[in-house]
């Protein structure tokens, strides 16, 4: 009987200690923001719009005027779920530098992950600038991108994409 009432002890102390690491105390988890609500917001702001549009490949340009609404605004500013580092799988990966209004998140050096930077300078609630870089390593092609959009009065002013893409096999393909 003294045996039972032992291994019941021993049972409810071993119950009570692993609850004990199942909840911790509270979870630090890094605050990114969250580019997917800009393109939302943007494309409702910019609606109906004409934009000029110039389009580089390698050493031929093309320029045109662009009528544009806010699913074409949606559409058009789809990159930034690319950089947006509030996804799942960038929790904790970046360093965050802050120097006043301007913000440095780093990949880390341990860390895998596409989206290798991101910097922006935000006011309040309002953007200023933002610019990012965008570098995919696989086994048979490689794509960069560097990304700057500027901003005023909270307003999408400028975008700017500059980047490459290698394929095995193949030249360097630059873009803009």
């Amino acid at each position: 009987m003294s045996r039972l009432i032992d291994l019941k002890i021993l049972v409810l102390l071993l119950v009570l200690a692993s609850c004990q690491k199942l909840k911790p105390e509270s979870v630090s988890i890094p605050e990114y923001p969250d580019f997917e609500n800009l393109i939302k917001t943007q494309a409702d702001l910019l609606g109906n719009t004409r934009i000029k549009k110039t389009v580089r490949l390698e050493n031929r340009t093309e320029v045109k005027i662009v009528e544009m609404d806010s699913a074409k605004w949606a559409e058009e500013l789809s990159f930034l779920k690319e950089i947006n580092p509030n996804q799942p799988e960038y929790v904790g990966a970046f360093t965050k530098e802050t120097d006043g209004n301007k913000t440095l998140l780093t990949l880390g050096p341990d860390e895998k992950g596409e989206l290798k930077k991101v910097s922006y300078i935000k006011i309040g609630d309002i953007y200023s600038t933002m610019n990012a870089t965008f570098h995919e390593d696989k086994d048979v092609y490689v794509h960069h991108r560097d990304i700057n959009v500027t901003f005023r009065d909270g307003l999408i002013q400028s975008v700017e994409i500059n980047g490459y893409q290698k394929m095995m096999f193949r030249d360097t393909v630059r873009f803009g």
